[in-house]
């Protein structure tokens, strides 16, 4: 009888750990909890944890990060390569600025400033790589990546009216 009553006692005060554990952020069914960077509202008061999660919650390692922009940065050059029929000079001198302006942008969004100016100066920085980017384009091309550009100001508008919804 000693022995069961040690186990259960036991099991118990495992169970507690467990349950305090997921309760302040060690993890629990979603990795969840008060010490995940959640305020009272429910609300991440560190933009990067929603953008380092998967569409089920799973938290992606900065190599995982990484590739993934790799992976974006190289579609959307293809794209481009692709609409506007660039040139390698073209190509190559395009990706660098784009790759520049997504480094600044990275850096924009780990920033501690509030969300209204991150999206400022996101604009901001989208629209010096458009300047530089249109300087070396034909006038062809320049009309094509003029449709682009209004394309990506929709696609940013919408996903900022469901963040703020």
């Amino acid at each position: 009888m000693k022995t069961l009553k040690n186990i259960v006692t036991l099991s118990f005060i495992l169970l507690s750990f467990n349950l305090i554990s997921a309760q302040y952020g060690g993890g629990g069914m979603y990795g969840g909890g008060m010490g995940s960077g959640m305020n009272r509202g429910g609300m991440s008061r560190n933009p990067q944890s929603m953008q380092n999660t998967n569409n089920f919650g799973k938290n992606k390692s900065p190599e995982e990060i990484e590739k993934e922009r790799i992976e974006n940065l190289n579609k959307s050059i293809e794209k481009l390569v692709k609409d506007l029929s660039l040139d390698d000079l073209q190509a190559i001198v395009i990706r660098k600025e784009i790759e520049s302006g997504a480094k600044s942008i990275a850096v924009v969004t780990k920033s501690e400033i509030s969300n209204e100016e991150k999206i400022k100066e996101v604009d901001a920085i989208n629209e010096k790589t458009d300047r530089t980017i249109n300087t070396y384009l034909n006038a062809d091309q320049k009309i094509k990546y003029k449709k682009y550009i209004e394309e990506r100001k929709e696609r940013m508008e919408k996903y900022r009216m469901s963040i703020r919804n």
